[in-house]
């Protein structure tokens, strides 16, 4: 008798895109945390100096934070995709052995 199959194949393929996802989020992550300046960076002949430095190190962080945070999600991501595969691919071996069962009889 043939065998009846999910195509899983795409599937993995997705898991392996959010796996790619999160090593770029991973370098960003990096990248950023790299990215300190110092306060003097920002003098641009005003009393500011401080405010621009303090916002700047603020919104870096935050990136950081949020980068971070893709990196966890996105490899979330791909191993749940890959578990929908594996659960795929287990039913299919259950219905196979069902169908065997059925029309051999």
């Amino acid at each position: 008798m043939a065998q009846i199959t999910a195509v899983t194949e795409p599937l993995r393929a997705e898991a392996r895109k959010w796996r790619g996802l999160a090593d770029q989020a991973g370098a960003a992550s990096r990248a950023a945390g790299r990215l300190t300046l110092h306060p003097a960076a920002f003098f641009i002949g005003d009393g500011n100096m401080t405010t621009h430095a303090e916002a700047y190190e603020t919104f870096r962080s935050f990136m950081t934070v949020v980068l971070d945070a893709a990196t966890t999600e996105f490899e979330q991501l791909g191993a749940a995709v890959d578990r929908i595969a594996d659960a795929y691919d287990q039913a299919d071996a259950m219905v196979a052995v069902d169908l065997d069962r059925i029309y051999r009889r």
